[in-house]
This record gives structure tokens, C-alpha cells and sequence, in this order.
């Protein structure tokens, strides 16, 4: 068996590639999906509970991302990273929201049940004080 000698590792440069029509098309994309999203959750503001809060979020990340797109950002640039966290904010704030209405629906639901034993209660003291008078003449 013949023994290695030495090796040598050259060491790498990083190449940058201009961004290519595949690309430009990609970024437009995103940037029409974005606008599409915001115009939407700004539909729905009205509608959904902290609707307002989620539709000025959305379209803060919408302008950030489409703003450092426009201002010439080089490749591999955070923009996707940026619109990506902030859907991921957007997901946590719904899923935040969500809680607070389930909680909120758990609570009323309470309420009501309460209400009903309470009114139950009180007709069956009504209508026992009611039947005592009535046998009473």
C-alpha cells in the first residue's frame, strides 16, 4: 500500500452572481404576492379582532421589503428574509389573537352557563313561593 504525502487545500473564493432574469422574476413575484397579502388583510381589517394592528404590520413589512428591493439591494440581500420574518411575526400575532379570542369565546360561554343555572334557580324559587301563595287562598 502506497502512503499519501502531504495534501494541500487551496482555499475557496466566494463567487457573487448578478441577479439573472430567473431571478428578477422570483423577486417581482414575491413583491406582487406581498402587495396581494396586504391588500387583503387590509379587506379583512374591519372584520377580524386586531385586524387594524395586523393590516398596519403587514404593510410595514410590505414597504421595508419593497423599499430595500428598490433601493438596489445586491444579491442574496435579507429582503426574503425580511418579508419572511415578518410573516412569521404576522403568524405569531394571529396565533396570539386567536388566543385571546378563544379565550374570550371559553369566557363567554361561562358566563352564559352561569347565567342559565342562576335563571333556572331563580324560577324554581319563583314559581315554589308562587304555588305556596296559591295554595294559600
Amino acid at each position: 500500500m502506497k502512503r499519501i504525502e502531504s495534501i494541500h487545500v487551496a482555499p475557496t473564493s466566494e463567487t457573487r452572481a448578478l441577479p439573472g432574469r430567473f431571478q428578477s422574476a422570483l423577486q417581482g413575484a414575491a413583491s406582487g404576492l406581498a402587495r396581494g397579502l396586504a391588500a387583503t388583510v387590509q379587506l379583512a381589517a374591519p372584520y377580524v379582532p386586531g385586524g387594524t394592528v395586523l393590516s398596519a404590520a403587514v404593510n410595514g413589512a410590505v414597504a421595508g421589503a419593497s423599499g430595500s428591493a428598490r433601493a438596489g439591494a445586491p444579491a442574496g440581500s435579507s429582503a426574503p428574509d425580511d418579508v419572511l420574518g415578518a410573516t412569521r411575526q404576522l403568524q405569531e400575532e394571529a396565533r396570539t389573537f386567536n388566543l385571546q379570542y378563544l379565550q374570550l369565546q371559553e369566557n363567554m360561554q361561562r358566563e352564559s352557563r352561569e347565567f342559565t343555572a342562576l335563571s333556572n334557580v331563580m324560577k324554581v324559587k319563583h314559581d315554589s313561593a308562587k304555588a305556596a301563595i296559591q295554595n294559600i287562598h
